[in-house]
Formats: C-alpha cells, sequence, structure tokens
C-alpha cells in the first residue's frame, strides 16, 4: 500500500509541475517555465520507461549538460542503498 502511495503522489506531483512549467512558459507570464517541466518529467523517470529511454539518449547526446543531473541521481540512489542495508544489518 506505501508503494501505491508513493506512486500516486509523484504522479501528481509531477503533472503538477509540468501543468504549472507550461503555464509558466506563455510569453507575458513571468517565471522559469521550462525548467519547472523538466523538473516535473525528472520526477516521474522512475515510473516510466519511456521517459528513461529518452532520458538515456539525451544524456549520451548532451552529457555536460546532465551530469549535474546524474550526479544527484548516483548519491540519491547510494544514500537508499545504505539505508537499506543500515535497516537490513538492524533486524
Amino acid at each position: 500500500m506505501l508503494r501505491f502511495l508513493t506512486r500516486l503522489v509523484r504522479w501528481v506531483v509531477a503533472l503538477a509541475l509540468i501543468v504549472l512549467g507550461l503555464v509558466l512558459s506563455v510569453p507575458g507570464v513571468p517565471g522559469p517555465g521550462l525548467l519547472i517541466v523538466l523538473i516535473g518529467v525528472l520526477v516521474l523517470l522512475p515510473e516510466s520507461r519511456w521517459l528513461r529511454k529518452k532520458f538515456v539518449r539525451l544524456k549520451r547526446r548532451y552529457p555536460r549538460l546532465f551530469h549535474p543531473i546524474e550526479a544527484r541521481r548516483v548519491r540519491a540512489r547510494r544514500a537508499r542503498q545504505t539505508r537499506r542495508r543500515s535497516t537490513w544489518h538492524h533486524r
């Protein structure tokens, strides 16, 4: 049940960010619209195989642009693995 709620929250947050980013990218409305759309898409990466394939393709084509994003994802993955190991040993 917790996994379902996590996925649901991720989808709701990502779609809200994408809609907000699209509204902010309308001419005349101030704000970083495309950046917010990109953040919304990145939130959805774990949920969508299609998005992951596109992300990998873009990452290979523009490595300097995606390096900060990938470095953050690697740090987060390592932190999750460390937490899992520490909770596993305490059982």
